[in-house]
């Protein structure tokens, strides 16, 4: 994640170098939506595979 030169892990590391912190802030938020997309997304994804009884 860091090391590859591309990529939000390296903008990250580079702002974190050059002491900019409102762009780590951004980048910290983007990859907190990225997951809580992720996150739903494969919940949906298994919801759609569970097999819930519904009593009767």
């Amino acid at each position: 994640m860091l090391t590859g030169g591309v990529g939000i892990g390296f903008w990250v590391w580079d702002e974190w170098n050059n002491l900019n912190v409102p762009h780590i802030i951004i980048a910290i938020v983007v990859i907190g939506v990225v997951g809580l997309v992720l996150e739903q997304a494969l919940v949906a994804l298994a919801r759609s595979f569970t097999y819930e009884d519904t009593g009767a």
